[in-house]
């Protein structure tokens, strides 16, 4: 769901790079074959292929999102809850390495830890690329600081750091997602400078990309402000921010607007007076 924009330009990013290569590879036969044929001939035979592979992926899609419409009614109606967890396990009895990031998902923001960090962990045993791995520690840092693991989250952040900004640098977009979890970790560390910087680059990318919503970084900075325990501005940056989901076009859905302004009230957590009772 976080990602939906960015899914739907890498499909096209993708469409576009495997038409190309249909081209080259049609002239490539053209150009080397050893009876004369005119282009048109490869050209075609390859479009045609192209189109029903697509076909194929864009049913597949459809299927998919179909598939979906169960759990997506539960949270227009009633946000993240044990009943979208219910119903998703019995859509995806035997979920995916993203359906579990999914659901990892609805389980840290309902506080869940436990149960969320079982997942990770078994997912942590699993051979990953860079994207997959990149997906799997911005999961855990948003797991361990939605559900109040504070030190986890500083200790974990200093383990995966290294990889994750060097990750940032080639995809922005992602980059924004985790720049976000790690400049209000790095507040609750004490770090104003490193915090500010996530959080400016962070900032930088979401405005660049009209379509999308300023709610995650806007929220961020509300956390930010109150782990730094700079109440006055924390405050006035979350009356800020609220009016701004509630007014955000972007938001087509009211659960979504429901669900931004709900973590925005669990900014007040973070303050060092609210943090006697973390876990640890």
């Amino acid at each position: 769901m976080k990602y939906i924009t960015q899914v739907i330009k890498a499909l096209l990013k993708l469409m576009l790079i495997s038409l190309g290569v249909v081209v080259l590879v049609s002239v490539l036969v053209y150009v080397k074959a050893s009876d004369p044929m005119p282009l048109w001939k490869p050209l075609c035979i390859g479009l045609i292929a192209w189109l029903l592979l697509w076909a194929v992926l864009v049913l597949m899609i459809s299927a998919s999102l179909k598939k979906d419409e169960p759990l997506d009614k539960i949270l227009a109606e009633k946000g993240c809850c044990d009943e979208w967890l219910q119903k998703h396990s019995e859509i995806y009895p035997v979920p995916d390495r993203s359906q579990k990031l999914r659901r990892v998902d609805v389980l840290s923001y309902l506080g869940r830890y436990d149960e969320a960090k079982a997942i990770l962990d078994s997912l942590s045993t699993l051979p990953m690329n860079d994207n997959e791995t990149f997906e799997y520690h911005n999961a855990r840092l948003d797991m361990l600081l939605t559900t109040g693991h504070y030190d986890e989250a500083i200790g974990y952040l200093e383990k995966c750091r290294k990889f994750m900004d060097i990750y940032s640098g080639t995809n922005p977009m992602y980059g924004a997602v985790y720049g976000c979890n790690a400049g209000v970790i790095l507040a609750l560390a004490g770090d104003f400078d490193g915090s500010q910087h996530y959080l400016d680059a962070a900032e930088k990318v979401f405005a660049a990309k009209p379509s999308m919503s300023m709610a995650i970084p806007k929220i961020a900075r509300t956390m930010q402000l109150y782990a730094l325990d700079f109440i006055d501005r924390a405050e006035q940056q979350e009356a800020e921010t609220a009016q701004y989901i509630i007014n955000d076009t972007r938001l087509t859905a009211q659960w979504q607007k429901d669900h931004f302004l709900d973590s925005l009230k669990r900014a007040k957590r973070l303050l060092p007076a609210n943090r006697h009772g973390e876990t640890s």
